[in-house]
């Protein structure tokens, strides 16, 4: 199951393709749009101490759609405290957009 959402089967175009690396299984999205994840600027790719701080800090979360915890993206407005899984976005009517590059 991915690390960040949960889900053993996925939506691929939600979530993206699932890979395993340094004992951590998330999907590409995923790990994409948590909150406070960004890639390393010379590669591209996350640090696995990074997806493993965001993954304590999400199991402190629920998500607002499904009230399980391990909720890993927060809404982009600072007002806003809730959080979700990104298979759980559709459901709670969020929308998510990624541009590519941070």
């Amino acid at each position: 199951a991915c690390m960040l959402c949960h889900r053993t089967q996925a939506d691929t175009d939600i979530c993206g393709d699932k890979t395993v690396k340094f004992q951590l299984c998330v999907h590409t999205y995923c790990q994409i749009l948590a909150t406070g994840l960004f890639p390393q600027e010379d590669t591209g790719h996350f640090l696995a101490e990074d997806t493993r701080h965001v993954i304590r800090e999400a199991a402190k979360k629920s998500c607002f759609v499904c009230c399980q915890m391990g909720a890993s993206i927060t809404c982009c407005q600072s007002s806003c405290q809730r959080t979700f899984h990104l298979p759980c976005a559709p459901d709670g009517e969020c929308v998510t957009q990624y541009f590519g590059a941070y």
